[in-house]
């Protein structure tokens, strides 16, 4: 896996110098995420914050249209909420949290103005590490868990120009099409799930040449 990710980077990279207009970049953000699909007996999935930082590199393929290849950290997981007797509210227990190497493959549509653009794309993703927590309690994990992921984005940004530079900001939804677990539904603390969330990103890009329209 890792000699096919420095051969996508690779390929990409020349294929940047070698058509027209291309941007680099960076960005930083926030993600919003949770678990989705069988939830332990009592349990709920809330959102977990998280961290969300990487570079860009753009192909664009007409004026309006490009590529983008988005190695990316990623922090990623869920809260775990249980109902508790004789308490109506949910009770915080569980904190899980999955770390990644991402690299998002997007399709970005922008406006005649160059301002608005939506995107969409998939992104494959390593597992890093992960971690179980109560309170500052770490616990062991026993279920079997994926080491990859795969997910789709859509997602919408705006740019600003401030020169030669753009600054973006940009919201994604993203869902996962894998489950991360196959264990049982009764026995383990995350059954069969799936990634899901929301990521607000803000970043700088830079042509690599400067553009003729």
């Amino acid at each position: 896996m890792n000699k096919s990710i420095l051969f996508i980077i690779i390929t990409f990279l020349f294929s940047i110098s070698a058509i027209g207009q291309s941007y680099v970049g960076a960005f930083v953000g926030v993600n919003s995420s949770k678990l989705s699909g069988d939830s332990p007996p009592l349990g709920t999935y809330k959102s977990l914050l998280g961290l969300n930082v990487g570079a860009h590199f753009d192909i664009k393929l007409s004026k309006l249209t490009a590529l983008s290849l988005q190695p990316s950290y990623s922090q990623e997981g869920t809260k775990i909420l249980y109902s508790v007797p004789r308490k109506t509210e949910l009770v915080d227990s569980l904190r899980f949290r999955i770390n990644y190497f991402s690299l998002p493959l997007l399709f970005r549509v922008t406006s005649t103005n160059e301002k608005f653009y939506a995107i969409a794309g998939i992104e494959p993703a390593y597992l890093l590490n992960k971690s179980l927590k109560s309170q500052n309690t770490t616990l062991a994990l026993n279920e079997t868990f994926a080491n990859f992921n795969v997910a789709v984005h859509f997602g919408a940004g705006i740019r600003i120009p401030l020169g030669y530079p753009r600054l973006f900001i940009e919201m994604r939804y993203t869902q996962g099409l894998v489950n991360l677990t196959d264990e049982p539904f009764k026995n383990n603390i995350l059954p069969r799930v799936k990634t899901s969330g929301f990521k607000v990103l803000a970043g700088i890009e830079i042509p690599l040449q400067k553009s003729k329209n």
